[in-house]
């Protein structure tokens, strides 16, 4: 059971900051999305807020690695293309009010270790990217150039698609990315 809460409290944090970003994501928010009492916090993350974020992160990085793992790529091509569906799956589950969590952390924090966290995050995706343009037959140097240019065009057409709620800038650039692959 208080495995549960603290399960509960992370995702909460996770998606309070792919919705708000950072400084959005206040603990009281959090106990009232889960439920749980007051004294939560500091029982599962002792050092408070901090700890909550650096657990969402962490979340936010294998939730995904699950992601990626599941495109069944064929060719390059696949790749961007189940790439940006994970953002438009998100986009439109959460109505476009949720983006990157990791961006948020990011775009909010001017502390080195918030964005040190972020670049492991960022950097996971770009790794496991590598990996499935790799076995396709890229060879990984050109694989890593392409991984991180998709990381980066799709954090921007995520932005594009919250501001204009709609999914056509992450189709726009998947179709302009996967043509070029």
């Amino acid at each position: 059971m208080s495995q549960n809460v603290r399960d509960a409290m992370i995702e909460a944090a996770w998606l309070l900051i792919a919705e708000r970003g950072l400084e959005g994501m206040a603990t009281r928010e959090v106990l009232a999305r889960t439920g749980a009492p007051r004294g939560s916090v500091y029982h599962h993350f002792p050092r408070g807020r901090t700890e909550l974020i650096e657990a969402a992160i962490e979340h936010s990085i294998e939730w995904m690695s699950d992601q990626i793992a599941l495109i069944s790529p064929k060719g390059p091509a696949d790749v961007v293309r189940g790439y940006f569906d994970i953002w438009r799956r998100i986009l439109e589950a959460t109505d476009f009010k949720a983006g990157c969590a990791v961006a948020g952390v990011v775009i909010g924090g001017n502390d080195a270790n918030m964005l040190d966290r972020g670049a492991v995050a960022f950097a996971a995706s770009i790794d496991a990217l590598v990996g499935l343009f790799a076995r396709v037959g890229v060879p990984v140097a050109e694989a890593r150039q392409r991984s991180t240019l998709l990381v980066a065009a799709a954090e921007g057409a995520v932005l594009l698609a919250r501001a204009q709620r709609s999914t056509g800038p992450l189709i726009r650039i998947a179709d302009q990315l996967a043509n070029t692959n």
